[in-house]
């Protein structure tokens, strides 16, 4: 493979034996769900370091893990503060690195500043946010600490031109390697794919390699260029093969992707539901109808809607090809499942061997339709093919990826008054989409937002429980059944949704939503019993843990 020669070097770091990863998997299971989520990987490289002296490989898979944090989230006080603690103690960072760590964790906190950024951003007045940063880049004092906390929603700015002008009114008051590693971020999550490449090609690989190549990575894929984004992913699992996102990454670059043939007649069914949403589902099913759908139906139902909604599907039908859209009135709604559980009934869908389930919010990439599919054939034990949803509006954080269970001892109960025994690790909601989620792995549970079923799944696990009814939990619970009953989910992160909304989870606000939330919850709960829950967790990690070992061998045969 070719080497770009712009290429950073990468920082030397101390480096865990090939053989770590899988005896880590072996005693800690857990390892297997994601090293790219902050609080759990600040959890795991402190765990590490408690092993002491006598584990070499485990203090070096902590100090690598570190040193990724900082370069990949520098302004995370809880991860510079262990770095600090632990660079104290046995210095690992190369001088360029320690210094800009030194400089970000003495930053002072502002929290408590009569200027407060949470008070801010709480608000959500975005032209205060402005405000704030035009005067924060006036401070020579602290610039750099009232910048540290805005800087995410900075980047989040509708208008990225002037995200960067207010980004270059901190110039005076940042460091120029530091300032150089912000100005690449910004480029990354809102420039092109060439623009943010050149901007991380050009950071100091002391201070910035692994962010960098996890960056150029990203962009080369996006460029088309699949050859010289495995490179530079493997470059950076060499220097950290305890790192479980980038190994899923680097096996899924290193697989030849083909073309994958659009549906065949009578191979899968699109259904989708809404009400009293008549100009969204409309804009949805607009994009739906230009995406490759092959000789796929597509059946809506009108979920008892009292606007417009009914006259707009019958008008827009002459968007799908006559004879292959479906349109189901009903006058009352009958909630989520009630909705998918009709929809599955239609004769037009009764008869498919799939049936993709699409929010009347979402927004699939063209070929979607065909990827799943694909990936169900190389799944045909599957569930439920689930894939990566993320925003609509730039930079398209995520909000779900692949679903799993923590170990009951690691979750946080949030009712008292219920044994609580089911904690779903969510590893990337809010989280820039860097590639690092693109991969493809079995799971317990994927995003109901889009989600393809299988016939004989739902013939072997049963439909949605109508008991969860409007919504919530009610993907999951299926999914849990399917699990049990010998038909996981796969997640396929290469596979991008556009989601509008946001997550009713994520959403709900009101003491009637967060009331909902918990009810459905508790049912949630009551629906597993106890040695179901235990056996949930346990093969769920233990199907990671293959799976994961699987990939590692495999990427370590590269050789590259």
């Amino acid at each position: 493979m070719p080497i770009d020669p712009r290429r950073p070097a990468l920082p030397p770091l101390p480096t865990p034996s090939p053989h770590f990863l899988p005896a880590v998997l072996d005693a800690l299971p857990y390892w297997a769900l994601t090293t790219e989520q902050q609080e759990l990987r600040r959890s795991l490289a402190g765990l590490l370091l408690a092993q002491g002296a006598g584990q070499p490989d485990c203090a070096a898979a902590a100090k690598g893990l570190l040193a990724y944090a900082v370069q990949r989230a520098p302004f995370d006080r809880e991860s510079l503060a262990l770095t600090a603690q632990t660079q104290a103690a046995a210095p690992f960072l190369p001088a360029k690195a320690a210094a800009v760590a030194d400089l970000l964790a003495s930053l002072p906190n502002m929290d408590n500043d009569e200027i407060s950024y949470a008070a801010i951003a709480a608000s959500g007045d975005q032209e205060l946010l402005i405000r704030y940063l035009e005067i924060a880049a006036r401070d020579n004092t602290a610039g750099l600490a009232r910048l540290a906390p805005a800087f995410q929603a900075l980047c989040r700015l509708p208008d990225v031109d002037q995200a960067e002008a207010l980004l270059a009114g901190f110039a005076p008051v940042v460091p120029p390697p530091l300032f150089a590693r912000l100005e690449a971020e910004l480029a990354l999550l809102r420039r092109s794919p060439e623009a943010a490449l050149e901007k991380l090609l050009a950071l100091d690989g002391d201070a910035w390699g692994l962010f960098a190549l996890v960056g150029a990575s990203h962009c080369q894929e996006r460029l088309g260029d699949r050859t010289a984004a495995l490179t530079a992913c493997l470059a950076v699992r060499r220097v950290l093969p305890q790192h479980v996102n980038l190994t899923l990454r680097a096996f899924e670059l290193s697989r030849t992707r083909e073309t994958p043939r659009p549906a065949r007649a009578g191979e899968a069914a699109v259904c989708l539901y809404s009400m009293n949403k008549e100009a969204l589902f409309r804009e949805c099913l607009t994009h739906l109808a230009a995406t490759d759908l092959g000789e796929a139906t597509v059946a809506v139902l009108d979920n008892g809607s009292t606007d417009g909604t009914g006259a707009m599907l019958e008008a827009i039908a002459d968007l799908f090809p006559a004879g292959r859209f479906v349109i189901v009135r009903l006058p009352v709604n009958i909630g989520a499942p009630g909705a998918r559980n009709w929809l599955l009934s239609v004769p037009e869908v009764a008869t498919c061997q799939h049936v993709a389930f699409l929010d009347d919010d979402a927004f699939p990439e063209r070929d979607w339709l065909s990827r799943l599919l694909a990936t169900a054939r190389e799944h045909p034990q599957t569930g439920a093919i689930g894939c990566a949803i993320t925003d609509c509006e730039p930079p398209r954080d995520h909000q779900s990826a692949d679903f799993n269970l923590f170990p009951p001892q690691m979750g946080r109960p949030s009712m008292a008054e219920v044994k609580e025994r089911l904690f779903v690790c969510e590893p990337c909601r809010g989280a820039a989409d860097v590639g690092l989620f693109a991969y493809t792995r079995p799971c317990l549970s994927v995003s109901g937002c889009c989600h393809l079923l299988s016939r004989e799944a739902l013939q072997g696990a049963g439909p949605f429980d109508i008991r969860f009814n409007p919504t919530q939990f009610d993907d999951l619970e299926r999914d849990i059944r399917s699990f049990l009953a010998g038909f996981p989910s796969v997640y396929d992160g290469t596979v991008r949704v556009r989601h509008k909304q946001g997550s009713s989870l994520a959403l709900a606000q009101t003491q009637a939503q967060v009331s909902q939330v918990l009810g459905n919850k508790i049912k949630l709960e009551y629906c597993v019993s106890d040695a179901d829950a235990d056996r949930l967790w346990r093969d769920n990690l233990a199907l990671l843990g293959k799976d994961l070992k699987e990939k590692a061998a495999a990427v370590e045969a590269l050789g590259v």
